[in-house]
């Protein structure tokens, strides 16, 4: 048996390249195509992420951080073995020094597809993008703080002054909306976690909701502007005229892991670290 993949990531030093270019010759690998940033560094011949979309690959290879996989999820939907060459590497499966064994784990099918809700923005009755993380809608200047009013379906939530919100898939609990003071939520709870930014009143609180109705954001003061940014990777303003609806995605990520222990996943990367 041999594996498709594809190779996602760019940026990297010379001592992770040739540790990709001797994939070429791995006893598991099979057919490779590099996306094109990344066959840049290489010399070699690249693709766009629609060409290696259409290729019918087992899956895709991210090396970077969690960043290069959020880049890789706004706009594909592979299953993705995650390296980590980044500081934390929480979304990924494994350390660039553990690359050899897990792909002749996958070669010999031990490993399972962890699959993951996404979060759905549209704004303006216009989709702009399902994001894995969280979508955080901010201040667009420092030290100033703006009024909210936060939906469940028809239900108010909370209307509050603060310095933006956070709405997070459980995926994204363990992100910025956790060093924002929200719940860790383990991934096979289907919820999205609505997170104030600084509240300006002591009793404003994080929520914990259902993902079977839609979450509403209205600016309330007029004139007032805000930027609204998708996984840290897409950024658009948005004022009090605006329509921001977030809902379940249509995709979802899927992720390659080899183990099921979220509970060490979160002592390894972000207690003992």
């Amino acid at each position: 048996m041999s594996l498709d993949f594809g190779i996602y990531g760019s940026g990297h030093k010379e001592d992770v390249l040739d540790i990709i270019r001797s994939l070429d010759s791995h006893p598991t690998a099979g057919r490779l195509i590099y996306h094109e940033k990344l066959a840049k560094e290489l010399g070699r011949k690249g693709h766009s992420l629609e060409e290696m979309q259409e290729a019918n690959l087992d899956f895709m290879m991210t090396i970077g951080g969690d960043g290069t996989i959020l880049r890789l999820l706004q706009g594909s939907d592979f299953n993705i073995l995650g390296i980590n060459t980044g500081r934390v590497g929480f979304l990924t499966a494994v350390e660039l020094s553990e690359l050899d064994d897990a792909l002749e784990r996958m070669d010999s099918g031990d490993y399972f597809i962890d699959e993951r809700i996404k979060l759905k923005t549209i704004l303006n009755g216009e989709e702009i993008g399902e994001s894995t993380n969280e979508v955080v809608v901010h201040t667009n200047r420092v030290a100033k703080i703006r009024s909210f009013e936060v939906f469940h379906g028809d239900m108010l939530v909370d209307r509050f002054r603060a310095d933006g919100v956070i709405v997070a898939t459980s995926t994204g609990s363990t992100c910025y909306s956790m060093s924002a003071g929200g719940p860790i939520v383990d991934p096979k709870v289907d919820a999205f976690v609505i997170v104030p930014l600084s509240p300006y009143k002591l009793a404003t609180k994080p929520y914990v909701v259902p993902i079977d109705d839609e979450i509403r954001i209205n600016l309330i003061e007029e004139g007032k502007t805000c930027l609204m940014v998708l996984d840290g990777q897409k950024e658009c303003p948005v004022d009090d005229t605006d329509d921001l609806i977030f809902k379940k995605g249509d995709r979802t990520a899927k992720f390659i892991r080899f183990e099921q222990d979220f509970y060490k996943r979160i002592r390894k990367k972000l207690v003992w670290k």
